[in-house]
């Protein structure tokens, strides 16, 4: 065996560990402009030589608003560039690289739940004889990607020969999996308190653990894959809280917090842990197969000194804690008012009884930012409470299906999260003020 192709199994191990350490950027909440996403899967080839392939893609997508040919809904289309590395016959290796482009076509659909990608690059094979010799060439293919309950990558790829005395094209099928989708994740509303980066708010990306237990055979597949993706949305939120309360007691111990805040924080995380659990096992037992969450690291702690992450803290314990967790809390009692299943009920349950703790921790840790942080902190604050009022959380769309079904499975219909919102804000905006009023 070559040098080269010795050396192709770590150079695939290197470009998967590469991309898996990208992973947080690709799953933002608030549809950021960026996302990434990585795949491995199996192909075969054929043309010159007919080959089994094992390979790894690795592609960012620049993400466009608005629609083309109505095909492709708001926030799911994109292009950018790719990189793929594929293991031929354990013996040599193919790399191409180029850009990509298309967009999803599931919009707000639970029966459709997919996307096409094309692409355009250039790709180089490694010597596999005498016979077959190094060589160049024009990579052109297509992916399609569908979503339930992972993300399955079926391709389609050609290769045209610039190089070389054998002037043969060669073809490619593959299929794989994909840690993510390729235009990055649609999410529902964030419940409690989100995982906040320098690129902004992210969710965990998902990973399928293989079957479940047998779905509810009372629920149509539409509603029942409605249902599955609504409470998936809840276990990423739930998980993406875990590094954020880690990352709030890291900076509340950073700058002098009562110890008795730091603990509170602390206990939180493992509120998240178990709020996790309980939705991941819903959204399985809906989706038919295992899904997780994938746990993210916390953010690094970026404040140039002691009186920014002040402001930044009492920011955050506003819109987070008094705000996102108050109006949680808020949502997961009016859940519970119409839930019928008996684990949707016990999670909703746990929920709505913990958020509201968060949510008062949120303003303890207000109170302790606008007391040590003086009129800088105040006057941040004051502008977030007396502004225009916030818009609810995002949400695509409140969850398609029979009515008694959704509401049996503790989901709202969207005027109801608005109403609770809504309750949530005039209360919170209420007490915050007669906090700085005090201060």
């Amino acid at each position: 065996m070559s040098s080269c192709s010795r050396a192709l199994p770590p150079t695939l191990a290197a470009l998967g560990v590469a991309a898996l350490v990208s992973l947080p950027g690709q799953a933002r909440a608030d549809d950021d402009a960026f996302a990434m996403s990585v795949g491995v899967s199996v192909s075969v080839s054929f043309g010159q030589k007919l080959a089994f392939g094992l390979g790894a893609d690795l592609r960012g997508t620049f993400l466009m608003e608005g629609s083309f040919a109505g095909a492709f809904d708001s926030g799911h289309m994109g292009f950018g560039p790719f990189a793929q590395a594929t293991w031929l016959d354990f013996s040599a290796g193919r790399f191409a690289i180029g850009s990509h482009g298309g967009g999803d076509t599931s919009g707000n659909s639970p029966e459709v739940a997919c996307s096409i990608d094309g692409e355009l690059g250039w790709t180089y094979r490694t010597r596999i004889s005498d016979q077959f010799p190094a060589q160049h060439g024009l990579h052109v293919g297509a992916m399609a990607s569908l979503f339930e309950p992972v993300v399955v990558d079926f391709s389609a790829r050609a290769v045209i020969p610039v190089s070389g005395e054998l002037f043969v094209p060669e073809g490619m099928f593959g299929m794989g999996v994909r840690a993510n989708r390729p235009f990055g994740e649609r999410s529902h509303a964030i419940d409690g308190r989100p995982l906040r980066t320098a690129d902004g708010v992210v969710l965990p990306p998902v990973l399928g653990l293989g079957p479940a237990a047998s779905p509810p055979a009372r629920l149509d597949r539409a509603t029942r894959a409605a249902l599955a993706a609504a409470w998936l949305d809840s276990a990423r939120a739930e998980c993406g809280s875990i590094p954020a309360f880690l990352a709030l007691a890291r900076d509340l111990a950073a700058v002098g917090a009562p110890a008795s805040l730091v603990a509170r924080a602390l206990a939180a995380l493992g509120d998240e842990v178990r709020h996790t659990a309980r939705c991941s096992e819903i959204a399985s037992a809906l989706a038919g197969w295992r899904l997780r969450p994938a746990l993210l690291p916390p953010p690094a702690a970026r404040d140039a000194d002691r009186q920014a992450a002040l402001v930044r803290m009492a920011l955050e314990a506003w819109h987070d804690g008094c705000l996102g967790e108050g109006a949680a809390a808020a949502r997961a009692r009016r859940s519970l008012a119409g839930a019928k299943d008996a684990g949707v009920r016990t999670a909703l349950g746990e929920i709505a009884r913990d958020e509201a703790l968060h949510a008062e921790l949120g303003w303890r840790v207000l109170a302790y930012c606008l007391a040590e942080g003086g009129r800088e902190v105040r006057e941040a604050v004051g502008d977030a409470m007396t502004g225009p009022a916030p818009a609810p959380p995002a949400d695509d769309a409140e969850v398609e299906g029979e009515r008694k079904e959704v509401q049996a499975f503790g989901r709202l219909r969207r005027a109801e999260a608005d109403a609770a919102w809504d309750e949530t804000w005039a209360a919170a905006r209420r007490d915050g003020e007669r906090m700085l009023v005090a201060a």
